[in-house]
């Protein structure tokens, strides 16, 4: 009751109760451990906690209780520190741990130096801090008392990751592990709490040196610990580290799958956090525009925007207005995103950070240019590359003049301009697009060269000089192939897109110019790309497995910068939390509590903030830039691009087989046609036209979901339109088909993936009753094969593999592919072959059985 008083009494009013009941509190000492455990206990919410040290420190000095003075002041200083006092809380704790010295209660004192150690940290006296760690450490080993030495470790680990000592904090956190399960005067349950936190944060560190198997390893070990124990708020942390950790090495659908879980936990656990729900909705969003699920991300960031509204922090609701606005935009809402824009931009302008507010003005330029308001776009990216430029924000200046070069290409192609003032907008453009790339290239903003070649390319197409053209689309493509060599960030949807637009833009001017081979070779090159980031996982997983196994491992270029990557992005969200807490802090202060709460220094913090904000987000945009952040050498030896060998392509097709390979541009469909012999082109002019019609309705036939039994559509109408499919894209080069069981091998390109192109229909037989088919991703696959391997495909005649059972594999990913197991089993029983499921279903087994299988499954 007495501790209840004063917890909901004011200060003056709690001075009053302890002067008024000072008789019944006669046993200063209990009457200090209990406020003490109080002040700890409310310690997040600081205010409270504030006051309670207060009265803690009158009641020593009323009753001349030095050791009760001595521990309020200590209460004092780990709540200043809560609220960023750091020099106050210095000040509080320093005094605290000179009485304490007095009264020979080395055990408090040392207890004093936890919070120090953090505001001396934020204060910038790191090896102060280190020190006085050290003394308070050998104190709690000497008194016998190591939960406080784990206590003390955790807060220098978080130290010498702070500072950078990676491998220290790490140590410190196997130390921390190692005691825990010694210690005699805590409950398990503590203790295996504690230790599970050890684990998560020693994975966090593993996180930024890319160990990342054994980071994961460890979260899931620690947040198994987290479910067994009940704690369902460090358990949904833990799940969004894991998802974190997914998201920055480029596994999308696997983050998103644990982001979504991670929110079912945190709704079902009713923890009340509308801050961590957000940021979670924010994170879902990000992975559902990443998977190109636009419409799902924009009523998720959304959903995040209105409780960021709710909470009024201007910086969290600006951010959260960006990621929707990128959601809008993904799904076509471009009005909406324009207004959304400007409301981010509105709030961002008033918090000093100038790098989100530049950002937010240069996303509404592109949008304005995409929208077709290419006066504004222009005005609007002059603006901000003047700006920029006094600023010294290179990369957003450099950004900025790009917008403003694709804007006078677009107002050169108004109609009612006279030849002169067209003339007069192209050359303008080329200048400025010229003095862009020597911009970028001398900061080495990589994905601006390559943007600034592509668009220097089309102002080329523009003015007729189509050599020109060509060899900007070259530098363009070089480039974008060394920044796929270097893998300097994963290789999301957003990024393949944009840059497979290049490609599109070089095979058709190949192809205005005859030039078929060329043609062929880039269009390979842009499908190889898409394959690119699956084949260097594996490789760098095949590499990782025969290093562990001779104990040593070497970090691949890959997870070095996916490791890089996530320590600016780690160190930019705690900034960001920071700022938050700071913004509730100042939001809710309570200058009564204490005559030391100042509201100017929490605004001095939040300044602080926003300063180290501006520069984590300006590194963070540089490194998705494209820019290698370690020493880099301006000066490198030119980017040699390896061709697609034809030659070699074509000697790895059987005398008897066919290569078509598909391509679709600006509505028209491309057949290549690929033998032994030649290669050669057919051009259908509304082929993608008629493709969008005849799909469609084939899908909507095959679908028996569509119709009832009665209205079963008619296998005639079904082989109609096979037929009509046959004729778009088989028989244009039907003379080149092979003999029949001869081999057909297929390449399709975009919508034409989901054809099944076995059951063409030419009028009396499907095609696979002509043909043996398979499929490729790319034709250039056909190169990694030796020629035995490329010979196998006509199995059917040899007699040494007669019999052979086909082979079917099931791999449900732990049952999140619900419908793996029931597809694979029906196929095996269909088949009559041999079926593997879940962890029987091994890359080694399939490479053990596959040889002689006249059928292999997949599912």
């Amino acid at each position: 009751l007495f501790i209840e008083q004063l917890r909901d009494l004011s200060l003056e009013d709690g001075r009053a109760y302890i002067q008024e009941h000072i008789a019944e509190l006669s046993d200063h000492a209990a009457i200090a451990y209990l406020l003490t455990d109080e002040a700890l206990r409310l310690l997040y919410s600081p205010f409270i906690s504030l006051k309670l040290a207060e009265l803690l420190i009158f009641f020593g000095e009323y009753v001349h209780h030095t050791s009760s003075h001595a521990l309020g002041l200590k209460a004092k200083g780990d709540a200043l520190m809560m609220i960023g006092h750091h020099q106050a809380a210095l000040d509080a704790l320093d005094a605290a741990g000179e009485e304490f010295k007095l009264l020979g209660d080395e055990g408090n004192w040392a207890r004093s130096r936890i919070s120090w150690i953090v505001s001396a940290v934020w204060l910038g006296r790191v090896e102060e801090a280190l020190q006085a760690a050290a003394q308070a450490r050998e104190v709690f080993l000497r008194r016998g008392e190591n939960f406080w030495v784990c206590s003390i470790d955790h807060n220098t680990a978080i130290i010498c990751e702070h500072i950078g000592r990676y491998q220290e904090a790490l140590q410190l956190y196997e130390s921390m592990r190692a005691i825990y399960p010694t210690i005699k005067d805590q409950s398990e349950k503590t203790l295996q709490l504690y230790t599970a936190i050890a684990e998560m944060n020693q994975a966090n560190i593993l996180d930024l040196l890319g160990k990342f198997e054994q980071a994961y390893n460890l979260h899931r070990q620690a947040q198994a610990s987290f479910i067994a124990l009940g704690e369902t708020y460090l358990t949904v942390y833990a799940e969004v580290n894991l998802a974190d950790l997914d998201y920055t090495q480029g596994f999308y659908g696997s983050a998103l799958r644990r982001y979504y879980q991670a929110r079912d936990r945190f709704i079902q656990g009713n923890i009340n956090d509308p801050l961590f729900l957000a940021i979670l909705k924010l994170e879902i969003a990000n992975c559902l525009v990443k998977l190109n699920r636009a419409q799902e991300a924009c009523l998720m960031s959304e959903e995040a925007v209105k409780a960021y509204r709710q909470v009024g922090i201007s910086l969290s609701t600006g951010n959260a207005l960006r990621v929707h606005a990128s959601a809008l935009i993904a799904s076509g809402r471009f009005e909406e995103a324009l207004t959304v824009l400007y409301e981010a931009q509105t709030l961002f302008s008033g918090s000093g950070i100038e790098h989100y507010t530049s950002t937010t003005r240069l996303q509404q330029a592109e949008l304005l240019l995409v929208m077709g308001s290419t006066t504004a776009a222009y005005d609007t990216a002059r603006s901000i590359k003047k700006h920029c430029e006094v600023q010294g924000l290179v990369a957003y200046a450099v950004r900025a003049g790009l917008v403003m070069s694709s804007a006078l290409l677009e107002m050169s192609q108004e109609l009612s301009l006279e030849q002169e003032k067209r003339t007069a907008l192209l050359q303008e453009a080329e200048m400025l697009c010229k003095r862009t790339i020597a911009e970028a290239r001398q900061h080495n903003l990589q994905e601006m060269i390559y943007k600034g070649y592509y668009l220097l390319g089309r102002l080329f197409v523009r003015q007729d000089n189509p050599e020109r053209a060509a060899r900007q689309y070259r530098a363009a493509i070089a480039q974008i192939e060394r920044i796929l060599n270097d893998l300097v960030y994963d290789l999301s949807p957003s990024f393949l897109r944009s840059t497979w637009i290049v490609y599109e833009e070089m095979i058709a001017l190949c192809l205005q110019q005859s030039q078929v081979e060329q043609a062929f070779s880039y269009l390979e090159r842009a499908r190889s790309m898409t394959l690119r980031q699956y084949l260097n996982k594996s490789s760098a997983l095949r590499e990782k497995s025969g290093g562990e196994q001779q104990g040593t491992v070497a970090l691949s270029i890959s997870e070095t910068s996916s490791a890089q990557l996530l320590r600016i992005q780690k160190e930019l969200k705690n900034w960001q939390e920071k700022y938050r807490d700071y913004s509730v802090i100042l939001t809710d202060i309570d200058t009564s509590v204490s005559p030391t709460v100042d509201r100017a220094i929490i605004q001095a913090e939040m300044k602080r903030c926003e300063a180290e904000i501006s520069q984590l987000f300006e590194r963070l945009y540089l490194y998705e830039s494209g820019t290698t952040l370690n020493t880099y050498t301006r000066k490198h030896a030119p980017h040699q691009v390896k061709q697609l060998d034809l030659v070699r392509l074509r000697q790895r097709l059987s005398p008897d087989q066919l290569l078509l390979t598909y391509f679709l541009y600006k509505g028209k469909l491309i057949i290549f046609a690929a033998t032994t012999k030649e290669l050669v082109t057919h051009e259908i002019t509304d082929g993608l036209e008629q493709l969008e019609r005849l799909l469609p309705l084939l899908h909507a036939h095959l679908d028996p979901r569509g119709w009832s039994a009665s209205r079963n559509p008619a296998s005639e109408v079904v082989r109609r339109l096979l037929t009509r499919l046959y004729n778009i894209l088989v028989r244009p080069v039907a003379n080149l088909l092979p003999s029949p069981s001869g081999l057909l091998t297929i390449v399709p390109y975009g919508p034409l993936h989901k054809l099944p192109f076995h059951a063409l229909y030419d009028g009396s037989r499907f095609l696979i009753e002509n043909f043996q088919i398979n499929h490729l991703p790319a034709s250039s696959l056909l190169l990694h094969f030796d020629s035995d391997e490329s010979r196998l495909h006509h199995r059917s005649g040899d007699t040494s593999v007669a019999g052979t059972r086909p082979l079917v594999f099931g791999y449900s990913d732990s049952g999140h592919l619900q419908r793996v197991k029931d597809e694979a089993q029906t196929i095996a029983s269909l088949l009559n072959g041999a079926c593997f499921l879940e962890g029987e279903a091994t890359i080694a087994r399939l490479i053990e059985q596959a040889p002689g299988s006249p059928i292999i499954h997949l599912a």
